[in-house]
């Protein structure tokens, strides 16, 4: 099993576990304290202890913050930077369930960002997602349908070898075909998606 190891220790206000409906913000439970970042866990300080979010139940990290929480945020502790977490955390009306709960965290802009650029990847909420190019869609299409020939998709794209090249390298990064040109679901979605 991983040791826990330390990342990073922040003064931030937070909510724990907020009350939301819909847009709205029925919390008021704003806390300061410190937020520890570690490899396997967020720590928050709450009176004498501490309580955890493991990292592997948080299901999405940097969800839209809408414009209501945002100035109810800078109405309550003077600050509108709010990065909202997304996690699962053990139910307390069925045993052995899960239960969906959101986490606020709200400080200083750069610290926030800082969060939001640590946590993503480590909880693997995906980065935001790049359009493709009209090229990466052709060559998505010609791929799906079997033509992976070099010389044939040059032809048919119409664009030279570097410009194919790179809109390949843009279609694997996303996780929308492997390295010999075969879709994953992903890239099948996708297909389905265009047309």
């Amino acid at each position: 099993m991983a040791q826990e190891q330390g990342i990073a220790k922040v003064d931030l206000t937070y909510i724990y576990k907020a009350v939301m409906m819909g847009n709205s913000l029925y919390s008021e439970n704003w806390e300061k304290g410190v937020l520890y970042l570690t490899n396997l866990n967020l720590w928050f300080s709450e009176g004498g202890g501490w309580i955890t979010i493991p990292l592997k139940s948080i299901t999405m990290v940097g969800r839209e913050v809408t414009d209501p929480i945002r100035m109810k945020a800078q109405r309550t502790i003077g600050t509108s930077h709010v990065l909202m977490i997304d996690y699962l955390q053990p139910s307390s009306v069925v045993e052995g369930a899960t239960a969906s709960a959101t986490a606020l965290l709200a400080g200083n802009e750069a610290v926030i960002n800082t969060l939001k650029t640590y946590l993503q990847p480590m909880c693997g909420t995906p980065p935001k997602k790049q359009s493709l190019s009209d090229v990466d869609k052709k060559l998505l299409y010609m791929l799906s349908t079997g033509v992976n020939d070099l010389q044939k998709l040059v032809f048919f794209i119409g664009v030279d070898n570097d410009t194919l090249a790179a809109s390949f390298k843009n279609l694997r990064e996303q996780n929308f075909c492997d390295t010999s040109g075969t879709l994953t679901e992903h890239g099948l979605k996708q297909i389905r998606e265009m047309m």
